[in-house]
């Protein structure tokens, strides 16, 4: 009897001893399917007006572990502009290789947008211990830091044969007999802002000789904002002229439009009223004009050598009278 109790008690701590040593085994698994979960972080580069692109992780194993909010085809998620998204996977219970792609969504492709068509392989390694390392690995097989996708915007400059150009138009009022150069300039706001060609700085000058008009030239945007700019009559100070002094300004609304830059121009005077053109009138006085021979005159000299002139004449004649008036005298004292 105590023999067959002596076997009884050894069979129950051999099956003791083996439920801990399963127990000791299973801890492990159960504490790392309550850790903190792997985290993934996917960058995406978009150097354009903020947009949202999808992307996919596919595992290569429908038994791999996946994100909350998968589905059968896989775990989507989006990031807009220039941003990131994280990845977290968690539930690694067992020894061994899990394998992941991932890679952009590329259904409807947007106006302008270039897109990043890289596939990653992300490789998760799981050893004995149940201690977790990630590869990351691009198209070629080779290792990578981080994940980034890099998306572009090849947008099409504005066409600068599609660009309001309104003319310069100089009307002259009197009749100056000659013909007068005049001068206009286009100036930009801000000196980076594209202009026509044969500006300099920021500036573009253009001359009209006499009543008749020009115009200064189109351009091209490569860039989405409003641009601003003001056109101008220089005062050169040619006689008799008295000068319009309106300053025009020009507004181009600039717009990204299936991909192609669109330009909205608005022409405003001086009273902030649209107009078509920039009209200058410059008024020609009669009085003001000098000799008609197509320069102007200095009056002020003519004026100042007038009055000189009068004054020597007018001391010559006192001169004279004077002097008569003395040889008279004398001639009268001789003869008395």
């Amino acid at each position: 009897m105590d023999r067959l109790l002596n076997i009884k008690g050894k069979k129950a701590v051999c099956a003791f001893t083996m439920i801990v040593m399963i127990l000791i085994t299973i801890a492990p698994l159960t504490a790392y399917a309550t850790a903190d979960p792997i985290r993934i972080t996917v960058n995406q580069v978009f150097a354009a007006p903020d947009d949202a692109f999808t992307y996919k992780l596919k595992p290569l194993e429908k038994s791999n572990p996946m994100p909350e909010g998968s589905t059968s085809e896989g775990y989507t998620f989006t990031i807009t502009g220039t941003g990131s998204a994280e990845i977290k996977l968690s539930g690694f219970s067992q020894q061994g290789l899990y394998q992941y792609e991932l890679f952009q969504v590329i259904g409807t492709k947007k106006p302008g947008c270039t897109y990043d068509t890289c596939v990653y392989l992300i490789e998760i390694h799981v050893d004995m211990t149940l201690d977790p390392e990630v590869v990351l690995l691009n198209q070629q097989g080779e290792k990578e830091a981080l994940i980034t996708f890099e998306n572009g915007f090849d947008i099409t400059p504005s066409d600068p044969n599609l660009m309001v150009d309104p003319p310069v138009k100089k009307i002259v009022s009197g009749n100056p007999g000659y013909t007068t150069a005049f001068e206009f300039k286009l100036v930009a706001q801000d000196i980076s802002y594209p202009m026509p060609i044969s500006s300099i700085d920021g500036t573009k000058t253009i001359k009209i000789m006499g009543p008749g008009e020009s115009k200064f030239g189109t351009w091209s945007y490569d860039k989405a904002g409003t641009y601003y700019y003001m056109v101008y009559e220089v005062n050169t100070g040619s006689s008799g002229y008295t000068y319009d002094t309106t300053v025009y300004t020009v507004t181009d609304m600039v717009r990204e439009e299936n991909g192609s830059l669109i330009v909205s121009r608005v022409v405003t005077n001086d009273l902030n009223k649209p107009v078509p053109d920039f009209t200058f009138i410059n008024r020609f006085s009669e009085g003001k004009d000098g000799p008609k021979t197509g320069d102007d005159t200095d009056w002020a000299l003519y004026t100042i050598m007038f009055a000189v002139g009068c004054v020597l004449l007018t001391g010559v004649m006192i001169y004279f009278i004077a002097g008569r008036k003395h040889i008279g005298r004398r001639q009268r004292n001789e003869d008395t």
